[in-house]
């Protein structure tokens, strides 16, 4: 009875995480304000409609221009508006995407900006801590807790890593490596999925699995459930889809999110884990 009663306690503990990294106005996916592709060339941003790059209009109207050389983005910010990088005034500078660490974080009254780099491109991400989505953020819904939906999962490992296709919401597809099959079984049936090593190289598992809630209970784009990596050669994984949760594009448009590759369509409703935040995502 203990032993239940810890892991209740260790699946709020990780439902309540969730909502404090949703209510924080830095990190939060709700604070998402705007996605803008950069083409090549100068950018005016501002939030002036006449700008490439259109900003809240809590910005200037004018406040300065992107330089997109290339790979190579720079930033000129216009006369009399204040961008800082930390406690930095910047006037003209390079900016590092979210690829090419450390990161260039830029702050602007409320709003804070940084270039993001994938297949597609590189865009300007725009957040907002007093996007209205943000101050009235409710906690996460979730399915009621139920410990037999923490399973085990047989590691069939590839001689080499198997490449998988991740399509996104842009329409492209990101090339991953799998190094294993997860055979799990669900009241007698076993079923499959292929996990992959994190976008951002974390010493972790990812996988991003459909099944039959999507759309209804759940978020329709699927959702995912990470886990540590575990030694290669293992026999044996831990899923416990209590904790699968929502991708960012359950929370914001402005979201780049990878989606359920095919291999990862589960014909049965995994009834655990997030359900959809808000309707209109």
């Amino acid at each position: 009875m203990t032993n239940q009663s810890e892991y209740y306690e260790s699946i709020n503990a990780w439902q309540e995480s969730r909502n404090e990294e949703m209510r924080d106005t830095a990190g939060s996916w709700l604070s998402l304000v705007g996605l803008h592709w950069l083409e090549q060339g100068a950018s005016s941003f501002g939030s002036d409609t006449s700008n490439h790059v259109q900003f809240p209009d809590t910005a200037p109207k004018f406040a300065g221009t992107f330089i997109l050389n290339d790979t190579l983005l720079s930033i000129k910010v216009a006369d009399g508006v204040s961008i800082k990088e930390g406690d930095q005034l910047v006037k003209e500078m390079v900016l590092r995407h979210d690829m090419n660490k450390p990161t260039t974080y830029l702050q602007m009254g409320s709003i804070n900006f940084f270039a993001i780099q994938r297949p597609e491109g590189i865009a300007i991400r725009v957040k907002d801590s007093r996007n209205p989505e943000l101050l009235a953020f409710e906690d996460i819904p979730n399915f009621e807790i139920d410990p037999s939906w923490k399973v085990q999962a047989r590691l069939d490992w590839f001689e080499t890593p198997k490449p998988i296709q991740i399509p996104t919401v842009l329409g492209s597809e990101r090339t991953q490596e799998c190094p294993a099959i997860l055979v799990f079984e669900v009241n007698g049936e076993a079923f499959e999925l292929y996990p992959y090593q994190s976008f951002y190289g974390d010493p972790e598992w990812t996988i991003i699995f459909s099944d039959l809630t999507n759309g209804e209970s759940t978020y329709g784009g699927g959702r995912f459930l990470s886990m540590p990596a575990p030694e290669v050669g293992a026999e044996s994984i831990t899923l416990d889809f209590n904790k699968a949760y929502n991708p960012p594009c359950a929370f914001s448009l402005f979201a780049t999110c990878p989606i359920p590759p095919p291999e990862n369509s589960l014909p049965i409703a995994i009834l655990s884990g997030e359900k959809m935040y808000g309707e209109h995502h």
